[in-house]
């Protein structure tokens, strides 16, 4: 059963498009390494807070590529003040 995981934050940083790069070059990163990612999104509401979300294959998957600490998530994370993460099962999509 595919599972998503939110992460929600607020941007350290106004270079926005240099953050988006870091989380494009991020998701490339972590596609190319491990099977699993289906598809990522992301939101950012009226307050200034973003919304990633990534639907994974299995709640397997996307803790093997947590577990692997690569270095470019670590930057990732470094551009943002980290408000909130969830995993939750798909049980419905249409």
């Amino acid at each position: 059963m595919s599972i998503v995981r939110v992460t929600r934050f607020t941007a350290n940083t106004p270079d926005t498009d240099g953050m988006l790069a870091k989380r494009a070059e991020l998701i490339a990163t972590v596609r190319a390494a491990f099977p699993g990612p289906i598809a990522t999104r992301l939101t950012r509401d009226a307050d200034a807070t973003w919304t990633d979300t990534w639907t994974w294959e299995s709640v397997a998957h996307a803790d093997a590529a947590a577990a692997a600490r690569l270095p470019l998530a670590a930057e990732a994370f470094a551009l943002v003040t980290l408000k909130g993460s969830e995993t939750a099962e798909v049980v419905d999509e249409r």
